[in-house]
C-alpha cells in the first residue's frame, strides 16, 4: 500500500497546488479521479464505477460526519466534472442529485449558498479545500481499515498493483540489461 499511498498524496498535493495557482477546474478533476480511483480499490465482484464511489464516500468521507452533500451528490459532481467540466449531470439533471458549485480561495461557501438561494437556485456550496480535507480524512479512514484487514489489505493490494507508477529509467535499463535486450 505504500505505492498506492504515495501516488494518493501527489494527487492530493497536485490538487493543492492548482487551487493555490487559481486552476480550480484541474484541481477538482485531480481530486474526483483521486477519490474515484480510490474507491476502486475494494471495488465488490459486478459492482459498478457508481455503487463503488458511493459506498466508498459513505463508508470513509461521509459517516460520522456532518456534511451539507451526500456521497450521490458528490458522486454526481464528479460527473459533471470530469465529463463536462460543468454542475450537471444525468444524476442532477433527472433529480437524483443535487448540483455542487464551488467557493476557493477566501470566499465562502455560506455566502456562495447565500447568493445562490437569493436568485432561486438550489446548489450546494462547498469550498473546495473543505472538500480536499473530507477527503483526506475518509482517507485515512479508509487506510485505517484496510490496514487492520488482511483480506481488505490484499485485495487492495491486487488492485493497486496494476497502476501507474513512476520508476527510474536506469531502473529499466538495468533490467533489459539482466534479459540480454
Amino acid at each position: 500500500m505504500l505505492g498506492f499511498y504515495a501516488n494518493a498524496m501527489q494527487q492530493l498535493e497536485s490538487a493543492e497546488d492548482c487551487l493555490k495557482k487559481g486552476r480550480v477546474l484541474s484541481s477538482l478533476c485531480l481530486l474526483y479521479s483521486l477519490m474515484d480511483v480510490t474507491a476502486s480499490l475494494e471495488r465488490r465482484s459486478g459492482e459498478g464505477t457508481k455503487s463503488a464511489f458511493v459506498r466508498w464516500v459513505d463508508e470513509n468521507m461521509l459517516k460520522g460526519r456532518s456534511s451539507p452533500y451526500s456521497a450521490l451528490d458528490l458522486y454526481g459532481a464528479r460527473c459533471g466534472v470530469l465529463h463536462s467540466f460543468t454542475p450537471d449531470s444525468d444524476l442532477s439533471r433527472e433529480g437524483q442529485a443535487r448540483k455542487v458549485i464551488y467557493a476557493w480561495g477566501t470566499a465562502r461557501a455560506e455566502d456562495l449558498a447565500e447568493t445562490a438561494r437569493n436568485i432561486g437556485r438550489d446548489e450546494i456550496a462547498v469550498h473546495i479545500v473543505d472538500l480536499m480535507d473530507c477527503f483526506r480524512r475518509g482517507l485515512e479512514t479508509y487506510l485505517d481499515g484496510v490496514m487492520h484487514s488482511p483480506e481488505r489489505l490484499k485485495q487492495a493490494e491486487r488492485n493497486a498493483e496494476l497502476w501507474f507508477t513512476k520508476m527510474d529509467r536506469r531502473v529499466v535499463d538495468d533490467f533489459l540489461r539482466l534479459c540480454g535486450s
